[in-house]
């Protein structure tokens, strides 16, 4: 079977998303039905019924696999009785990863009753969970966050333990010491689940955590958040990746707005759909900064995976980028987008 990759963004009211880690086909089956079994507590009786479809799928496929089963398991089902249900198989790079190369999945383990303790195990997400986890495994961007004595890679679900800290940070010249430190695989380790990518130091995503309270002293390219949880970690650091994501985005309009002052013809543009459609459809587009409420020309380009693209979320109102229609785009070339229409 094919690698693990994205589904489809096939219409769906419901996608149901397992992973599993080395289970048998039975184990697996029980798993499934436990999970089944407590879709009975939902409320509404046509959601009750979209579970039932969807694991009950789910459930005809594991019982056709053998031996240990290495695979993401996804199921959409739709209201009018239909769904969609695959196997995709986990790489040899992902099966490493998680059953034996250090990185712990975070979040409830689901094992069978026959065999409590097993080291197997399978995850499950859906509804609202389904669809940001399936991107946090195959996608998601690490962030490098330190303890008081212990050095992490991690994303929402994905987690590495990199280097341990004989005590807490205590000044701000220690602080930078360890940040210059840390470097891709030395000690920084991949959780990329596409292939090896070990992270490095960036503007935002060196983060404190838990330690002593540096104060007012540290630079902004360190993050400092009183919580060792990892989905609030999480938070925090993707609340510093947006704010970096505007200010990057701002850049390209203030070098916009120079152009125009200059009466050059500007190398970037802003606050137009339609200039951004057609810069993407006649391949002249280099880079986009976008906000998450595009959601139909996010989707068709990190699908393409032609350009690259940072989709900007949450509320952005009273920003420079806001102003601009939440679009910036710079192109490879200086040409007059209205030439294309």
């Amino acid at each position: 079977m094919a690698a693990a990759a994205s589904p489809a963004s096939a219409g769906g009211d419901l996608l149901v998303v397992v992973l599993c880690n080395g289970l048998d086909a039975t184990g697996l089956t029980e798993v499934l039905n436990g999970l089944k079994s407590e879709s009975k507590k939902i409320g509404s009786h046509k959601r009750r019924e979209l579970f039932w479809e969807a694991y009950g799928a789910l459930i005809s496929k594991a019982g056709s696999l053998q031996g240990s089963v290495n695979a993401m398991l996804l199921c959409r089902a739709v209201p009018d009785g239909g769904n969609t249900a695959e196997v995709v198989d986990l790489t040899k790079r992902q099966r490493g990863l998680i059953g034996g190369g250090g990185v712990e999945i975070l979040g409830r383990k689901l094992r069978p009753q026959v065999d409590p303790v097993t080291k197997s195990w399978a995850m499950a997400w859906s509804e609202k969970e389904a669809q940001p986890a399936l991107d946090d495994l195959l996608h998601g961007e690490p962030c490098i966050y330190v303890t008081t004595d212990t050095v992490f890679v991690s994303t929402r679900l994905k987690r590495v333990m990199c280097q341990s800290q004989s005590g807490s940070l205590k000044t701000v010249k220690e602080i930078e010491k360890l940040r210059s430190e840390l470097s891709p695989d030395k000690p920084l380790r991949s959780v990329a689940f596409a292939g090896h990518e070990p992270p490095s130091i960036n503007g935002y995503n060196f983060i404190l955590a838990g330690t002593p309270n540096p104060g007012d002293l540290l630079p902004k390219t360190v993050g400092y958040i009183n919580s060792i949880s990892a989905n609030e970690i999480y938070d925090y650091f993707l609340l510093r990746r947006n704010d970096h994501l505007v200010g990057e985005a701002e850049k390209l309009i203030a070098q916009m707005l120079s152009d125009v002052g200059k009466g050059v013809l500007p190398l970037i543009s802003a606050s137009s759909k339609k200039d951004a459609a057609v810069a993407y459809k006649n391949g002249l587009m280099k880079r986009v900064f976008v906000h998450e409420s595009m959601a139909k020309f996010v989707n068709r380009v990190q699908q393409d995976g032609q350009v690259e693209i940072s989709v900007i979320r949450g509320n952005v109102d009273g920003t420079l980028f806001a102003q601009y229609g939440s679009i910036v785009f710079e192109q490879y070339y200086r040409v007059d987008l209205h030439t294309f229409s």
